[in-house]
């Protein structure tokens, strides 16, 4: 989000109104008559100083839950932590590329989208060559439909590229029962396909969700077409045309031909199922974290979870529970935090009136201004609880549903401490702003909650172009870097480059 200090150009509003009436406003807010809401805490637990914990996960979790089948942020952090069991229904087209009009008898990789099936027509043999391929080069193209739903499993991050670090670590947890670096490449492809599918014939899976791994090609699916069709190397028309498919998965909803079942939801970022990793990811960069180094014991508990039945649950739409919590305040914080780095005069009364508007429907009558900023912990406690209050009075949650509740309150409790703390500390001293202070509070959140909307292009790309963040199977040497460019993927062409595609798909 480095763009987001950027001033706009412009002058002061004039209906802006100053910092000293904002506060007298706030003031009155809290001693509104507003009913109190029967969601308070007996605890003292609602300290407005208290940081989350270094080890905390919750954020972690809300994360990867909310980015679950979004190409772009799990190109930004491509060593997945999280599995989903699923279903694929009936009518989804299925794609596969070959090289000879056989129909696989063996378990085989297909694709949502024709544009990614076709380059396993291609040799595969690196950059383009610079002499014409001796004789030509056969494609046969194999289109399937589910003719029943596909139970599946799914793998999020970069979980199809081969790459000894990390992407495919989860993969191994249910194909090897340990995370194997070593066998992250083309040698052990088939080996790990036909173990994963060994394993989900016991567990009740016909596919695996790395691209699509389909276990058996005679069973819940049907044959649309075979057809031979025209061969055209892979670089450079398929591969920009493997972008547009792509992009078209990017953010929300992103890959809507899935649909899973977050009831089951397992991730690695479950402190209580998976313990070891705290240790593994102390002081560890996001980017960097991995599932190398998890114990056997938690292997064990990873695989016995993925094995178990789908229960009913709460009924609770979780997906939609993180979206809102996402949109009340992913354009507001962003919006805050470049208000927060403008030298302007009215910065402060700016920023002050972006955060009272989001923890207005909190300002309880209760909530009298002292020196002391918990005074205000009922606003924050309200703020926090408010969206989780009743997921937390279910009895019937599962665990991935208890996990995810914890995620969504720990998140939004992050999220309104922040915001009611500095609300709390100007209402009450009716001073002069410390906009350094804020400054400091909202970065730190921003950064925390490092949600992927933030990641853009800034200048925002021509209307032929596509905001582009490198990844697999193109542009290796970048990865890690969470700085996306305008590409174009019209011709003619530019953003994408070359590498030996056969290394890491």
């Amino acid at each position: 989000m480095t763009a987001a200090v950027a001033a706009p150009s412009g002058p002061m509003h004039s209906t802006m109104l100053p910092l000293a009436l904002l506060l007298l406003i706030s003031s009155a807010l809290a001693k509104n008559h507003q009913a109190a809401f029967s969601i308070f805490s007996p605890r003292d637990d609602w300290d407005l100083k208290t940081l989350p914990s270094p080890n905390a996960t919750g954020h972690l979790v809300f994360n990867t839950i909310s980015s679950l089948l979004q190409h772009w942020p799990n190109t930004r952090y491509h060593s997945g932590h999280t599995i989903v069991p699923g279903v694929i229904p009936p009518g989804t087209l299925l794609y596969h590329g070959r090289k000879n009009p056989n129909v696989p008898t063996s378990a085989e990789w297909v694709s949502l989208d024709p544009e990614f099936a076709r380059f396993y027509c291609d040799p595969l043999t690196g950059p383009p060559p610079p002499e014409p391929l001796p004789g030509p080069v056969e494609c046969w193209f194999l289109t399937l439909v589910a003719s029943q739903p596909l139970s599946v499993l799914y793998f999020d991050g970069s979980s199809a590229t081969k790459n000894a670090d990390g992407p495919m670590d989860t993969q191994d947890i249910v194909a090897w029962a340990a995370v194997l670096p070593e066998r992250h490449n083309n040698d052990y492809e088939y080996e790990r396909l036909d173990r994963m599918c060994d394993w989900g014939r016991e567990a009740g899976f016909d596919a695996f969700i790395s691209e699509i791994m389909l276990c058996d090609f005679s069973n819940r699916v049907q044959t649309v077409s075979l057809s031979a069709i025209q061969y055209e190397e892979m670089f450079p028309h398929p591969a920009y045309s493997f972008m547009h498919s792509s992009e078209w998965h990017d953010h929300f909803p992103g890959e809507i031909r899935v649909q899973l079942d977050l009831t089951r939801v397992v991730s690695m970022y479950d402190t209580e199922l998976v313990p070891s990793l705290v240790s593994q990811r102390s002081g560890q960069k996001r980017r960097d974290h991995r599932v190398l180094g998890i114990s056997q014991e938690d292997i064990a508990n990873v695989r016995a979870r993925l094995s178990e039945k789908s229960t009913s649950g709460s009924g609770i739409d979780w997906r939609a529970l993180f979206k809102v919590i996402r949109d009340r305040h992913t354009k507001r914080l962003q919006v805050l935090q470049r208000t927060l780095h403008q030298e302007r005069e009215d910065s402060a009364e700016r920023a002050f009136r972006i955060i009272l508007n989001m923890i207005t429907p909190y300002i309880l009558d209760s909530a009298t201004p002292r020196k002391d900023r918990n005074w205000a912990s009922h606003v924050y406690e309200l703020c926090s609880t408010t969206h989780t209050a009743f997921a937390a009075s279910q009895t019937s949650l599962t665990p991935s549903e208890r996990l995810m509740l914890k995620a969504a309150q720990e998140t939004t409790r992050e999220i309104c401490r922040t915001l009611v703390g500095i609300w709390a500390e100007e209402t009450a001293s009716l001073a002069s702003s410390n906009i350094s202070k804020w400054r400091y509070e909202v970065d730190r959140l921003v950064a925390w909650l490092d949600w992927d909307d933030w990641v853009t292009c800034e200048p925002a790309c021509e209307p032929d172009e596509s905001c582009y963040l490198p990844g697999a199977p193109f542009s290796m040497e970048k990865w890690n870097v969470s700085e996306p460019i305008c590409a174009r993927f019209f011709e003619p062409y530019r953003g994408l480059e070359w590498l030996d595609v056969q290394d890491v798909c």
